[in-house]
């Protein structure tokens, strides 16, 4: 699996968008050990020590993970990404090819409402043919 040029766009005032792509290199198939987990951490300054946070998507296989918890995002991925997008279950297999996210806005309703200000850093972990991590950081400032 390799990523590529992941950046967070302004659009407007308050409004911010994903973009970029990945390369999947072999089918994920039905059976097979294809897992992933989510991390989260927060830290005052974005200097000191992140400390773990409850929110976490525990390892499990990418189709329990597509069944479950992907369906929270699925509606934005769908209009803006050749992402998988299903009504019930997944259908297998995750394809060998590349998906690209183009200008994502997410609903931020999908999302905690309320969170303090400070950096959180979320940790995306993936095992099986392939091992892989990717690292999101973003600042929360208060709209006062």
């Amino acid at each position: 699996m390799s990523f590529e040029d992941f950046k967070v766009e302004r659009i407007s005032r308050g409004v911010y968008a994903a973009s970029g792509s990945f390369t999947v290199n072999y089918d994920v198939e039905e059976g097979d050990d294809t897992e992933i987990e989510f991390l989260s951490y927060r830290s005052e300054n974005g200097v000191k020590e992140y400390k773990p946070l409850p929110f976490r998507v525990q390892r499990q296989h990418l189709y329990r993970y597509f069944d479950n918890l992907y369906k929270v995002v699925m509606g934005t991925l769908k209009e803006c990404s050749n992402m998988p997008a299903y009504e019930d279950k997944f259908e297998p297999p995750f394809e060998k090819k590349t998906y690209v996210l183009d200008k994502c806005q997410f609903n931020q309703e999908e999302f905690p409402q309320h969170l303090q200000e400070g950096f959180y850093k979320v940790i995306v972990n993936g095992y099986g043919a392939a091992t892989w991590n990717m690292v999101f950081v973003a600042e929360i400032i208060s709209d006062v």
